[in-house]
This record gives structure tokens, sequence and C-alpha cells, in this order.
């Protein structure tokens, strides 16, 4: 006769593999908090991302105001193409030209400053791809500021004409480019260097220097 053979009891239930378990949730954790500060990153607004005043605006008139006072003769503005027509001959200095770059540009700074111990007009636009164009203008430079802006040429500058201007055209370094031009006797503000540059010679600097150039040039 056989014998019956008892059933084994269950076993404690198996522990679950918390080490493979909490390492899952840690790298679920981290990417819920990378989503989070992404999406925090993404909408805030961007340190420095300062709103910059619109070309044509009072600050900008102001600004031109006091460097025709301090240079005794008017600089040029540049103004985006829509605000050109927001200007009144009496906002800007008689001797000033006011020069439009076209659409999608945009003021990014107007002063004046001193620089080697000359009187400096100094205006920046942005190109509608975020390219800064920056113009210069002095009475008189003295060598030192002429020698200022050769610092870092990469040979001898050469000599072209843009705008039906002679132009001294120097690359900085790897790609800054500028181009210079003195005003002759006879012509709109005598004495009166200009300086046109940028991080490249770009077609945004070349729009520039032509729109300069033709206000520059005898009328």
């Amino acid at each position: 006769m056989s014998v019956p053979v008892p059933e084994a009891e269950p076993g404690p239930p198996k522990p679950r593999r918390r080490g493979r378990q909490t390492a899952f949730d840690m790298v679920l954790s981290l990417v819920v908090i990378l989503a989070v500060v992404g999406a925090v990153l993404l909408f805030a607004p961007q340190p420095g991302a300062v709103e910059q005043p619109q070309v044509g605006d009072t600050e900008a008139v102001t600004a031109v105001q006091e460097a025709a006072e301090a240079l005794g003769t008017g600089p040029l503005l540049l103004v985006a193409g829509p605000q050109a027509g927001d200007l009144r001959p009496e906002d800007v200095p008689e001797a000033s030209d006011v020069v439009a770059v076209g659409d999608g540009w945009r003021l990014d700074y107007a002063r004046t400053e001193t620089t080697d111990e000359v009187t400096t007009w100094r205006l920046g636009v942005l190109s509608p791809g975020e390219r800064r164009v920056d113009l210069e203008q002095a009475v008189a430079p003295t060598e030192e500021w002429l020698t200022r802006a050769d610092d870092g040429s990469v040979g001898p500058p050469e000599q072209v004409e843009v705008g039906g201007l002679p132009w001294s055209r120097q690359v900085r370094g790897d790609s800054d480019t500028a181009y210079v031009h003195v005003a002759a006797e006879g012509t709109a503000g005598p004495g009166l260097t200009t300086a046109v540059s940028a991080s490249a010679d770009s077609a945004d600097l070349r729009e520039v220097v032509e729109l300069v150039a033709g206000s520059l040039a005898p009328s």
C-alpha cells in the first residue's frame, strides 16, 4: 500500500530585486526632472535677453543730437526702413543724414565715446539674421585712433572703391573686417573718418557700407 506524500508547504515569497528596481526608479526620476527643467528653460526669459530699443526711437535721436554737439558736425544715423518715415527733419541735427538699412534690421546701441582721446560716434545695427554691423565716426582722428583700426590686421589694408568712394578694407584675425573712409575736403563733413565693421566680410556688412557710402558721397 502506498503512503501518501504530504504536499510541500509554500515557501516564503521571493524578495524583490530592490537593487535593480531602485536603479530603474532613479533613472525614471532623473528623466522626469530633466524634462521639467527643459520645459522651464524653454519658456523662461533668457538672461540678458533685454528688449532692444526700436530703430528711430527717442533714445537714438537723443544720442545723435548729443553726438553732433560733441563732434561739431552731424554724424550718420542708421535706421530701419519702416521707421525712417517717422523721423521729422527737426528730430535730427541739420548736418546729419538718416540712412534706412531695410526691413528686419534694428538698433543695437547708439552712443558717443572718447576713444584714444578722440570723441567718437558709435552705433551698431543688427541684421535680420542677428549679425551686428558697427559704425564709428570721428572728426580728425589721431594717429592712435587710426592705428587702433589697423590693430590685428592681416597684411596691409586693401584699397577698394565702394559707392564711388575710396575705402581701406582691413581684415583682422580670422575674419573681422572693417571698411575705413576719410572724407576729403569739399565733401560732407571734411575730416570725418568713418569705419564700418563686422565679424565677417558678409553681405550684411557690404550692404551697410554701400548705404553709408551713398550718404557720404558728395551730392
